[in-house]
């Protein structure tokens, strides 16, 4: 029965990605993580302002990998995240790396320094 469930979900999700709708588990991901994000940088980075969370989810569905696009000053930039939710509608945990910033003169993101 697990495994026929399991399977039904698999169609579902290819259904669905292939009809260009968005998986409705991908959207409660970015929109938890921005949330969490948001009031995390609230504090250590004020002048951050996050724009859009896009994240992906694995074929096993545990990790996701997301990047976090923000602005502050003139700079444009994302953070890459890795994120995970603990069981339906659970606990998310996630941890960004350091920040990559858009370069105009060399048209593509590069480490902030």
């Amino acid at each position: 029965m697990r495994s026929l469930l399991l399977l039904v979900l698999v169609f579902a999700v290819a259904a669905g990605a292939a009809s260009g709708a968005t998986d409705p588990r991908v959207a409660y991901l970015q929109k938890t993580l921005k949330a969490n994000m948001v009031t995390t940088f609230k504090k250590q980075a004020p002048s951050l302002k996050l724009t859009t969370v896009s994240c992906k989810l694995p074929a096993d569905g545990s990790t996701a990998h997301c990047k976090a696009f923000f602005t502050v000053s003139r700079t444009k930039g994302y953070y890459p995240v890795t994120a995970k939710l603990h069981d339906l509608g659970g606990k998310l945990t996630w941890t960004a790396t350091s920040p990559k910033c858009w370069n105009p003169a060399k048209q593509k993101y590069v480490s902030c320094n």
